[in-house]
């Protein structure tokens, strides 16, 4: 078994022993088990699951990963069981962010609203596939 905590900025958002973890990652979805070797990634939108239960996972946002062989903590800006997203306001978020991209001109600024963008569509598939409507 291994242990998996999920913090955000507002606490402690998961914390269970598990027989392996899926998470998603910017090097793609990494699968870990007892004892891995050190590991140290960023995170990226999509769902972090337990066991092979997709469907009781947790869904993320940005952040970081830190992996030990007994261990494995997530950093993340957002964590939301898939129930508790609210699809309607990340459509919302979406939109608003698609317009921004219209107008946006500097590198900076275009690759922070394809983050949200990227943030908001990943959170609204989660939902459509795992929620309960």
């Amino acid at each position: 078994m291994i242990k998996v905590e999920i913090v955000t900025p507002k606490g402690l958002a998961f914390s269970k022993e598990v027989n392996s973890v899926n998470i998603p990652t910017v090097e793609g979805e990494i699968g870990v088990l007892e004892k891995h070797m050190y590991l140290m990634t960023l995170l990226k939108p999509g769902l972090v699951y337990f066991d092979g239960k997709a469907e009781e996972g947790v869904a993320v946002t940005y952040g970081f990963v830190d992996v030990t062989p007994e261990k494995v903590i997530i950093l993340a800006e957002e964590a939301y069981t898939v129930g508790e997203i609210d699809v309607g306001k990340e459509k919302e978020e979406f939109e608003k962010w698609a317009r921004k991209l219209a107008t946006a001109q500097a590198m900076e600024e275009i690759g922070e609203i394809t983050k949200q963008m990227e943030r908001a569509r990943t959170l609204i598939e989660l939902a459509e596939k795992f929620g309960k409507f």
